[in-house]
């Protein structure tokens, strides 16, 4: 019943802004078209539910809608919400980079296993959970390259998978090297750049927009008084 009852607050707080800001007036604002999403989901999730809908269509997912609303708080708390607009304005050169870095990591897959595909078999008494050996493997032991996570011992084995130290298995740890530098320092890193890239321009604005709204008002208060 509380679903219920918060789920009917809100639907009268949309309602109410809705008549009061007109449609076109309404739907301008970011978090109003969040705060519809939301309303909308906890009442489709409610029809479901009472129409005895939801395992068959299997769309019990909605129940998730209603943590959302969480961040309806963002409308409230000025640093959080220039916080989420600029990472949402830093998505589309986010997009850019992921698939940037998508295509990265299929290339060094792949060409991890044209190198070692097959030969992290060396050691017969223990098995290797970082191969080549297929495509979806190799993606998993590139990506655990990327985080850091034990990347050098996936160098070893591919060092050893040729021979050991010496030529040519110490030419294979360039592989490695190139991987983790590229990938690790230069293009994760730069979602970093992007998102503080961002903020650093919404704070721009927020500073400009506060500036303007305070000559606004000493304006009104000159005129005012003469």
């Amino acid at each position: 019943y509380a679903n219920k009852v918060l789920l009917s607050l809100f639907t009268l707080e949309m309602l109410l802004k809705l008549y009061a800001l007109g449609l076109q007036g309404y739907f301008v604002s970011f978090f109003n078209r969040f705060d519809c999403f939301v309303v909308c989901g906890g009442i489709l999730e409610t029809v479901l539910v009472e129409l005895q809908l939801m395992e068959p269509l299997g769309i019990s997912v909605l129940r998730c809608v209603r943590l959302l609303r969480i961040f309806k708080v963002t409308r409230h708390w000025a640093s959080l919400s220039n916080l989420v607009a600029s990472l949402l304005n830093s998505m589309k050169s986010i997009a850019s980079l992921l698939l940037l870095l998508f295509l990265f990591i299929i290339i060094f897959s792949l060409l991890g296993m044209q190198l070692f595909g097959g030969k992290f078999n060396f050691d017969e008494t223990q098995t290797k959970r970082s191969t080549f050996d297929t495509f979806p493997q190799a993606l998993l032991t590139v990506f655990q390259i990327l985080t850091g996570e034990d990347w050098n011992a996936v160098m070893y084995d591919g060092i050893m998978a040729y021979g050991g130290p010496s030529f040519p298995g110490m030419l294979v740890c360039v592989y490695f090297i190139i991987l983790f530098i590229c990938g690790n320092y230069i293009l994760l890193n730069v979602f970093l750049a992007i998102a503080v890239d961002n903020l650093a321009d919404g704070d721009n604005i927020n500073s400009s927009k506060e500036e303007s709204r305070k000559g606004k008002a000493v304006d009104e208060a000159q005129g005012s008084g003469s």
